[in-house]
């Protein structure tokens, strides 16, 4: 239900992009034009096939292109049909996650994990928006978690065929995957082998080998390019990928008070610290404390493949880390393996049997309200939970780069409130043009071009990046927008 209530609020800086590639997509598919399904390195497909379908293919081909608007109808309603289904899609995928957590680790632990994921807000935020980051850290968390089914805890053949489908799918969505998967599912198969009888690591090769098959027919059902020009979609592919690792976001970072090109190692550990929420970073520590005692206890079973989750998170943060271009939500990977290990720190925390008994009501009802108030406080903007224990939002302003296009509608209302004739011009930032674009009736340009406009606007992120309220004697400031302690938008009349 928060991945569905207004659906039009925030646009964030990227959807307008992909929502163009949703209906040449969408537009392809319906020419039989399988080389035009290929849009971008990322490459996206899982995200535009659902978008696509979403909307309706044709409607997506009498969008071919379009540029987002929402204030017109039709562009408006696709637009919408296209988050929904992600959506949708991204909540089926979380009810998987919580039933294989529940297949490796017990179902307690995935009472507790299904609350926790259901409506963290960090996760809620992505997985309501027009992106590729929610299906591939949902895909990505499958596969792990089918893969330590199938050769931790005994799983069938099934739990193979399901991680090389999410596998494949995930490679498909981002880049990324082919970078993450093979070091975290090639850890859970060492393990495995390390583990079991000199007999059974043959079984574990040739599973290897059956899930990479699995995953590249996957791959090349779902994304018809691939069957006209396989090897040289593929190249394109991880070409991108690899000049995307390679490069600092093209706009520059902030870390620590101070831009930053590359914010280095501490990054991601800080901005996981900031987003996790409350109930989540209390039973990542109470997790070890439970693992001890269980291990003396002789029952080490969920404690131990829990520890698998812990080390397949640690690996998301390092690779991720490696690579030059870094942002909060390239870590997301590493939080429903972590959001799981919460919930078995809860569930293994050392308490009497008796006292078990009557807290675990207590504590599935405490932890699903804790989670709901939180994704309750930050609705719609669920991208601006940061952890009150740091100071929530005005902390995470001074630490690291905060705003995904959050707040700007109110300045879009504003400027589409004044007379039609003639047409307000405005300056926006890179960082937010396209998505302000999609929201107003202005004109809205670059103010690199020093053109002459009415309206100047500056946005958090641009202005932590260096950028200066506009250097004109006759700058009136006509609104600040502020969300939870902080402006993110402010809106200068230049006449």
């Amino acid at each position: 239900m928060p991945r569905l209530t207004q659906l039009s609020v925030p646009v964030t800086t990227d959807e307008p992009l992909w929502f163009e590639r949703s209906t040449q997509f969408g537009s392809s598919v319906l020419s039989h034009n399988w080389a035009g399904t290929y849009q971008t390195g990322h490459p996206g497909v899982t995200t535009m096939w659902t978008a696509a379908l979403s909307m309706g293919l044709e409607a997506a081909r009498s969008l071919d292109g379009a540029q987002l608007t929402l204030r017109a109808r039709r562009e408006r309603e696709a637009f919408l049909a296209a988050r929904r289904g992600i959506a949708v899609v991204g909540s089926v995928l979380l009810g998987v996650i919580v039933f294989l957590a529940g297949r490796a680790l017990g179902v307690r632990v995935a009472a507790l994990a299904g609350p926790l994921l259901a409506l963290d807000p960090w996760l809620v935020g992505h997985g309501r928006v027009l992106h590729v980051d929610w299906l591939l850290t949902a895909l990505t968390t499958i596969a792990v978690l089918a893969c330590l089914v199938r050769w931790q805890a005994q799983g069938g053949v099934a739990y193979l065929a399901l991680a090389g489908l999410a596998a494949g799918l995930a490679a498909i969505t981002k880049s990324a995957a082919l970078v993450l998967l093979p070091p975290l599912l090639g850890l859970l198969a060492v393990g495995h082998a390390w583990q079991a009888p000199a007999a059974w690591r043959w079984r574990i090769v040739r599973d290897l080998v059956a899930l990479a098959g699995l995953a590249g027919l996957a791959a090349f059902l779902a994304w018809p390019a691939l069957l006209t020009d396989p090897l040289g979609v593929i190249a394109q592919t991880l070409a991108f990928g690899e000049h995307m690792g390679e490069q600092p976001h093209g706009l520059g970072s902030f870390f620590l008070g101070q831009p930053a090109d590359d914010p280095g190692l501490a990054f991601y550990p800080v901005a996981l610290a900031f987003r996790l929420s409350v109930p989540v970073l209390a039973g990542l520590l109470a997790w070890p404390v439970g693992w001890r005692v269980w291990r003396r206890r002789g029952q080490p079973s969920a404690g131990d493949l829990s520890a698998w989750l812990l080390a397949c998170a640690a690996i998301v943060l390092l690779v991720m880390t490696v690579a030059a271009k870094k942002q909060d939500r390239y870590v997301l990977p590493a939080v429903p393996l972590l959001v799981i290990v919460s919930a078995v720190g809860f569930q293994r925390f050392p308490l009497s049997a008796s006292a078990w008994r009557g807290a675990r009501p207590l504590l599935l009802g405490g932890l699903g309200l804790a989670q709901l108030l939180l994704c309750a406080s930050v609705r719609p903007y669920f991208f601006d939970f940061y952890s009150p224990l740091l100071g929530g939002a005005p902390m995470a302003r001074q630490m690291l780069l905060v705003g995904w296009s959050e707040g700007l509608d109110p300045a879009a209302e504003y400027l589409n409130r004044l007379p039609e004739d003639p047409r307000p011009s405005v300056t926006a930032p890179d960082s937010v043009r396209l998505a302000f674009r999609a929201q107003t009736r202005a004109r809205v340009l670059d103010p690199a071009l020093d053109l002459a406009t009415d309206y100047a606007l500056t946005y958090v992120n641009a202005e932590q990046r260096g950028q200066e309220p506009p250097d004109d004697p006759r700058a009136r400031l006509v609104l600040t927008v502020r969300v939870d302690g902080v402006d993110y938008a402010r809106l200068y009349a230049l006449s």
